[in-house]
């Protein structure tokens, strides 16, 4: 299967030879045996966000920020770059057998000590003549290690200008395409250690479409969304602690040019090829122009000025909210496409978790009306009883549900609920619980509003008025 046309990369670069090629598949073959498809995977999805996170396009930052490219300060992306590249080096030696690691620290210490008057180094000279996996990671990893030594002194500076910025992103790119190995990793998108269908269901799917066009692209679409649901998990801030949290924002460029390059990809050629009449026809459309939308809410407003946030629960709640709405994004996505060629088909059927996912939405809706329920009871009344009643009722939901809230929303939810438990005025707890009802209201709109809810109306007076109040 082709990859898509990298059209912001060179246009000729050169193809593989066969002699490559077989290297490159002997090469996945080993890190299968090996059990290290995973850290490959990483290793390649870093590289590629490195290519990535230097366009100022897949940049999160404002339209004023873009404008004054040269006016801002660029060191915490750089300092972001820095952490991210410790990462390689060490995935590059986890990767290299520890054999492979150690002759490799021989062979630097006879070549330095034999080290020629007319050779810089030879050590390096003879990693670039040879072409094996093994000498383009070594080779890779001593380039990032000098390149820390470099960032390390640089972020220390008070202020990096656009320039030293951009020229540690071409430095990068040399370095990493120096090997014919890595930059096939990288060029070489769709491997099938790493991308392949595991639904049974939707593999049988795939197979049943009769038009051969069809079944080509919605395979490729189906990869590609696939692709980037695995990025989404590197960023999965469940699983990655604070000091991590940050060097997400790579794999968000990362994933905002994938998703741009795809979509270029249906518009150019998935919809010219297809007949209007195709069942995925509609969808793809749909998907041209929907899909930029959830980009640039990830964009343009969650993620933007992240870089130079100093709050770990703002990073954490911006990064969380990022990552929920693309990997909603990108399954449903998956699971309407799949449905476009088989009625019967299930998000469950997929999706592990899609089930639970709903039922956590539809158990979070509910739970938030029942509570805004509680509170208007109490304004009505204005009894203790009732008081005792809301207050019991906030506890219910604090103890069960409010996990299921974005993590954003957790410190404002606690701060009114402690106000309110330690209210015993009823007026003074009327007026609270009024900022509170408001409180809920936007919350629970917030939930209606998820995508995957949209085929779930709410019963009628879930509220116990209109559910729109």
């Amino acid at each position: 299967m082709s990859d898509i046309p990298a059209e912001d990369g060179p246009a000729d670069r050169e193809l593989p030879s066969d002699f490559l090629r077989g290297q490159f598949r002997q090469w996945m073959d080993d890190a299968v045996a090996a059990g290290k498809t995973r850290d490959l995977f990483e290793l390649e999805m870093w590289l590629r966000s490195f290519e990535r996170f230097f366009r100022i396009k897949n940049q999160p930052l404002s339209e004023k920020e873009t404008k004054q490219l040269a006016l801002r300060n660029w060191s915490e992306e750089l300092r972001l770059v820095d952490n991210v590249i410790l990462r390689a080096v060490q995935l590059c030696t986890t990767i290299l057998t520890e054999d492979q690691v150690n002759l490799a620290r021989f062979d630097k210490y006879v070549e330095s000590y034999l080290k020629k008057d007319d050779v810089v180094d030879p050590y390096i000279e003879k990693l670039v003549r040879q072409s094996t996996p093994e000498s383009g990671l070594t080779l890779l990893r001593e380039a990032l290690e000098d390149l820390h030594t470099i960032l390390m002194d640089l972020t220390r500076l008070s202020r990096i200008p656009y320039g030293s910025f951009t020229a540690v992103g071409k430095t990068l790119h040399r370095e990493i395409r120096r090997s014919h190995i890595l930059a096939m990793l990288i060029d070489k998108k769709f491997k099938p250690v790493h991308d392949r269908i595991t639904s049974a269901a939707l593999a049988s799917t795939i197979r049943g479409i009769a038009d051969p066009i069809d079944r080509k692209h919605g395979a490729r679409v189906f990869l590609e969304l696939f692709r980037l649901l695995h990025y989404l998990e590197y960023a999965d801030p469940a699983h990655t602690d604070e000091d991590r949290l940050k060097n997400s924002i790579l794999i968000f460029s990362l994933i905002t040019s994938e998703t741009r390059l795809l979509l270029a990809y249906l518009e150019r050629r998935v919809l010219k090829a297809l007949s209007p009449d195709s069942p995925a026809f509609a969808l793809y459309d749909s998907f041209v122009y929907c899909l930029p939308f959830e980009l640039k809410k990830v964009i343009n407003t969650e993620l933007l000025d992240i870089s130079v946030t100093r709050q770990p629960d703002i990073v954490r709640a911006r990064v969380e909210n990022s990552h929920g709405i693309l990997k909603d994004c990108f399954q449903q996505s998956v699971v309407q496409l799949a449905q476009a060629f088989d009625a019967k088909m299930e998000g469950t059927d997929i999706f592990p978790d899609f089930t639970a996912k709903l039922e956590q939405s539809v158990g979070l809706r509910d739970s938030l009306a029942r509570l805004i329920r509680a509170v208007r009871r109490f304004q009505a009344s204005r009894d203790d009883l009732v008081a005792v009643e809301m207050k019991e009722e906030i506890s219910l939901f604090y103890d069960h549900n409010m996990k299921d809230l974005m993590y954003r929303d957790w410190s404002g939810f606690e701060l009114l609920f402690i106000e309110i438990l330690k209210c015993t005025n009823l007026p003074a707890l009327a007026q609270i619980s009024h900022r509170f009802e408001t409180f809920l209201m936007t919350l629970f709109r917030e939930v209606q509003k998820r995508s995957i809810l949209q085929n779930i109306p709410a019963p009628e007076n879930l509220l116990g008025v209109e559910n729109t109040a």
